[in-house]
């Protein structure tokens, strides 16, 4: 340890002017105050203290204490100390045994010690208070009067050493040992007595005055220390039963959670069933919707197929006038089957989550084929209108758009009696990632009153739901088109003004940026087996297939519905078609192991062999079937995309659904059958 330095060999005086303070070596509130300073290179600190000295201020003061015992100025080196004391109002027994045994903590891990510490401006009973603690910090303590006076002892080197205290002489009588003893016995049995310093059982000058009043200190201590015991006692009983009643709560709430927990693991067990149920119910349900639809699709396919036919033949107007409205009704009957399933389908989720590549130009192409024959029917023009800029191929849910467009356009047409139908598509944001489209249908039409616009978007809903309406339809259209809207991101808004017209347009967020897929562009996004061939292609050339005597091309009709095979045949020979039919798989692979068709049309649902089963039997190359990949397509009245894509999976090469229309037949017929020309 460094000695203390000699004021002799520095010469100059120490004094309070040299004290350096520092704002960290500091503490202060609003009730007491801790300060430091020190005289470089003198290992002299220089501390005043005031005011209410409470616990929490003495852990204050040890922090200040340590950012100063931690610099270079004290560490490894005795030092000497100066305390000015003239600002204390209290220090509690509590606050002096934190601070000296901290202060001898940080001694030790510091490796110094204040060898000498003046306490200035302390009254006597600070001073005895002070004087209790002094060799339990191992320091001496030297009482003066005022901060100058420490330093003219400091200067002169006139202090009275330890030793010598130790070696001073009192003498004391018999008499004053009882007097004091008389005095303690007062002290400590008197529980009102409290420390006084201006009160004097034995005058200043007395031998044992000093003794007096640091057994009055001690018994203030004592006192002190009881009631912090007392208070502590009380303070953990109070926790005790705290911890107690906690105890009990968290009993209670374990039990409450055992409870809730085989409430929770009941009500799971029940949402399970109800789950498992209501799959079952859906289930049950959806097999009820295709069984419903293939049991009434098959005689509507008899009913309009037959129709039709008829009213390609030679008929007088009445007769013409009668098939026409039976044809119409039949239609009619059709579009409500299909928008009956579409909304079930929409109502149980059952709608493809997987997007497609589509083109936004061939599906407005394809809608304009589709309806624009009805358009011109009823006098109008239909238009479409596409602004320049949009991508030739985007990324959306292009089957979905198709519908949603139909169904509007042909509610359009229908409430629209003079003028024109406008598809109008155009983008209204770009981003490198995403093109947001504009999408509406205009009309000329009858319009919809103000308070009406809400429920024409409500399912089973009619502008005029009275018995003399003029146009019919089941309300589905636009409940239809607003859920598909939604499902691709968009929201269907309707600007109408009554005897004016309608327009109906959303916005639709597409992907812009489409990497190379499995999927080709054929406006409605459906997938074909090899993209480098166009949609409308065959994958490979097909064999025309053999010719009856009258030069015709034969086909393969594959129903067990007798109705349906005559309406088929029918419609097939209208086409110049020679048409050979089985009843189920057994007799259609029968008759491919003896004869080459051009082409196979498949009902999927027949006895012995269906005809999922049956293309199967037809692709496997180890049968006897003279041409395994012919052309096959399934004609059912199974509607759903599941059956669609339950037929392509098998092998089968396209899809029509029952009712089937000439024109149908005659598109995948042109498709299949190179040489064929309507």
């Amino acid at each position: 340890m460094k000695p203390l330095p000699d004021n002799e060999k520095t010469g100059t005086p120490l004094n309070m002017a040299m004290v350096r303070f520092d704002p960290e070596w500091a503490y202060e509130n609003t009730n007491s105050y801790y300060r430091i300073g020190i005289i470089p290179g003198r290992h002299l600190m220089f501390t005043s203290v005031g005011g209410d000295l409470q616990p929490e201020c003495a852990s204050k003061a040890i922090q200040v204490l340590e950012r100063l015992l931690a610099t270079e100025h004290f560490t490894n080196s005795n030092y000497t100390r100066i305390a000015d004391f003239s600002g204390v109002v209290k220090l509690p027994i509590n606050t002096r045994l934190l601070y000296a045994n901290a202060l001898n903590k940080l001694h030790s891990k510091y490796n110094c010690q204040a060898e000498i510490t003046y306490i200035c401006g302390a009254s006597l009973l600070l001073r005895t208070m002070l004087r209790s603690i002094a060799s339990y910090v191992k320091q001496h303590l030297v009482f003066v009067p005022t901060v100058d006076e420490a330093f003219d002892l400091i200067n002169k080197k006139s202090v009275i050493s330890a030793e010598q205290q130790k070696l001073e002489l009192i003498t004391i009588t018999r008499q004053d040992m009882n007097d004091f003893a008389e005095i303690c016995g007062q002290i400590l049995l008197d529980d009102t007595y409290s420390v006084d310093e201006n009160r004097n059982f034995l005058c200043s000058d007395h031998p044992l005055h000093e003794l007096y009043k640091i057994v009055s200190v001690l018994n203030s201590d004592l006192r002190e220390l009881q009631r912090s015991e007392r208070e502590q006692k009380c303070q953990i009983e109070a926790a005790l039963e705290n911890a107690r009643s906690l105890n009990l709560s968290l009993e209670e709430e374990k039990k409450n959670a055992q409870k809730n927990e085989e409430i929770q693991r009941i009500l799971i067990e029940s949402l399970k069933k109800a789950r498992k149920e209501a799959e079952i119910a859906s289930k049950a349900k959806s097999e009820f919707l295709a069984n419903m639809s293939h049991e009434i699709r098959t005689p509507l396919h008899g009913v309009i197929g037959m129709t039709e036919l008829l009213l390609e033949t030679r008929l007088d107007s009445q007769q013409r006038s009668y098939s026409s409205t039976a044809y119409v009704s039949a239609r009619q009957l059709h579009q409500l089957i299909n928008h009956i399933l579409d909304f079930s389908k929409i109502e149980s989720g059952q709608l493809d989550k997987e997007t497609s590549v589509l083109d936004i130009k061939a599906i407005c192409s394809e809608i304009f084929s589709l309806l624009n024959d009805n358009a011109l029917k009823k006098g109008l023009l239909l238009t479409v209108n596409i602004a320049d800029g949009i991508p030739g191929t985007l990324l959306g849910y292009p089957v979905y758009l198709q519908q949603a467009l139909i169904n509007l356009v042909q509610n359009a047409i229908k409430f629209t009696y003079k003028g024109e139908v406008m598809i109008s598509i155009e983008p209204v944001s770009d981003t490198p990632e995403k093109i947001f489209l504009r999408i509406a249908v205009r009309d000329t039409g009858i319009g919809i009153p103000e308070a009406q616009k809400d429920l024409v978007f409500q399912r089973f809903t009619q502008l005029d739901s009275s018995a003399t309406r003029k146009e019919g339809g089941a309300g589905l259209g636009l409940a239809i088109t607003t859920k598909l809207v939604e499902f691709m991101g968009g929201k269907l808004n309707l600007r109408s003004t009554e005897n004016k017209g309608s327009e109906f347009w959303f916005t639709l967020p597409l992907i812009k940026r489409v990497e190379e897929t499995k999927k080709t562009s054929v406006g409605v996004g459906q997938p074909v087996k090899n993209p480098e061939l166009p949609a409308d292609t065959p994958e490979k050339p097909q064999p025309s297939g053999e010719s009856d005597q009258q030069g015709k091309t034969r086909l393969l009709l594959v129903e067990d519905n007798i109705i349906n095979q005559k309406v088929a045949a029918a419609m097939l020979s209208k086409l110049n078609f020679s048409v050979d039919t089985a009843t189920n798989g057994i007799e259609a692979l029968d008759a491919l192991k003896t004869n080459d068709y051009a082409l196979v049309i498949m009902d999927l649902q027949m006895p012995v062999m269906g005809g999922l089963e049956a293309v199967k039997a037809i692709r496997n190359r180890e049968r006897e079937i003279a041409n395994p990949d012919i052309p096959v397509v399934a004609m059912t009245a199974n509607a759903t995309q599941e059956d669609k894509d339950e037929c392509l999976n098998a092998g089968m090469n396209a899809f029509i659904t029952k009712p089937v229309m000439m024109q149908d037949l005659q598109n995948v017929l042109k498709k299949w059958i190179p040489r064929f020309r309507c």
